[in-house]
């Protein structure tokens, strides 16, 4: 058992506390009305994507494929699992939100194509994408993900991604966000505006007393930024939950020895003492909250996983959800494990809606 501060931490196999979290995380989902969802909105920015996956097998034996091809010439590598779908951590997590229910808005800048392909992949879905502009360039990923760990490369092309600013938003976006009850910007790490834009834009959404979420992506080619990114964005009042996995974790402790639990949740109250947002982390084995109060829950046991790409996006999507709906802390927490863990183990990368998701509680083990 970890204690630290006032957390309250569930370890795998241990009988959940409060008369079985699991049962009231149900009964929560059960009593949902779907006229209150109607009601929510939330807006998110700036990224849309088409990722280009690649399912491959161990790293050390593809790239000896490769090597060979490269070596002979050139030449074709038959038999590699391939899919074209929608990516960007703004356009997956609004895709995942209005599977669950939550009137999502895509705000993004793309051209014809990209436009095109967001209605093809989200649109029918319910993401308002009244608001994408098309003066701009397509940004895709080619993701490899490599045996049974599925450990993703990607290799991206940026497009209109790479500098999405505040002044590019039009009155129509602005009033968006002043409707809105959460207003998240992500993919910080491939927007060089990235740090001004969040600034201004949790600015302006605080103005109309909108909560604020943030998720900046992988910092690690921009760490000489990220001392102006917590002056301008971490620290600011205007932040109300950062959300990140322990990679990113990382960069913003600068705390590098990371090797279990305990030091990645001292990591994380390390940050928190010097924000004010609460810190909400997703990691492969558990995530948690960290706030005045301290939560830890332990991902669910997927029999099969098909996919990581994408995993934090579903994640973020149940935890907005949940927060929107006023779940409990551990509950929150146990609902967006779910909703990720319903991503990452069906054989087709299909959000859930709630119905899915009642099905799947029968699946669920710790």
């Amino acid at each position: 058992m970890i204690r630290i501060d006032m957390m309250r931490y569930y370890t795998p196999g241990e009988k959940m506390m409060d008369n079985d979290l699991l049962t009231r995380v149900f009964e929560r989902i059960n009593q949902i009305e779907k006229k209150k969802l109607n009601d929510i909105n939330v807006v998110l920015m700036p990224d849309f994507f088409v990722d280009h996956l690649l399912i491959m097998n161990d790293f050390d034996s593809e790239f000896s494929r490769i090597k060979n091809i490269f070596e002979q010439g050139g030449g074709n590598i038959p038999g590699i699992t391939q899919s074209i779908q929608q990516g960007g951590n703004a356009a997956n997590t609004a895709l995942a939100l209005s599977k669950l229910g939550i009137k999502s808005y895509l705000i993004c800048r793309t051209d014809n194509l990209g436009l095109h392909l967001l209605q093809f992949f989200l649109g029918d879905s319910g993401v308002n994408l009244n608001n994408v502009k098309t003066d701009g360039k397509i940004a895709i990923t080619t993701a490899m993900e490599f045996g049974k760990e599925h450990n993703n490369v990607m290799v991206g092309h940026t497009g209109s991604v790479s500098d999405f600013n505040f002044e590019q938003l039009d009155e129509s976006d602005l009033q968006l966000i002043s409707n809105s009850d959460i207003t998240c910007v992500v993919n910080w790490s491939l927007n060089k505006n990235g740090t001004e834009l969040a600034r201004d834009v949790f600015r302006y959404a605080k103005k109309f007393n909108g909560k604020t979420f943030f998720d900046t992506g992988d910092p690690a080619h921009r760490k000489p930024e990220i001392p102006k990114l917590k002056n301008d964005v971490l620290t600011n009042k205007d932040l109300d939950i950062l959300g990140l996995n322990n990679n990113e974790l990382t960069h913003f402790s600068k705390i590098s020895n990371m090797n279990n639990i305990e030091d990645i949740l001292k990591a994380a109250i390390s940050l928190k003492k010097k924000i004010t947002a609460r810190i909400d982390l997703h990691t492969s084995f558990f995530s948690c909250s960290i706030n005045n109060k301290n939560t830890v829950i332990p991902s669910i046991i997927l029999p099969e996983i098909f996919r990581i790409t994408g995993a934090g996006d579903a994640w973020n999507a149940g935890n907005l959800f949940a927060e929107l709906l006023g779940f409990n802390d551990d509950e929150r927490l146990l609902f967006a494990n779910i909703v990720a863990g319903f991503y990452i183990s069906t054989f087709y990368p299909i959000h859930p809606n709630i119905e899915d998701i009642k099905k799947f509680e029968e699946k669920i083990k710790f």
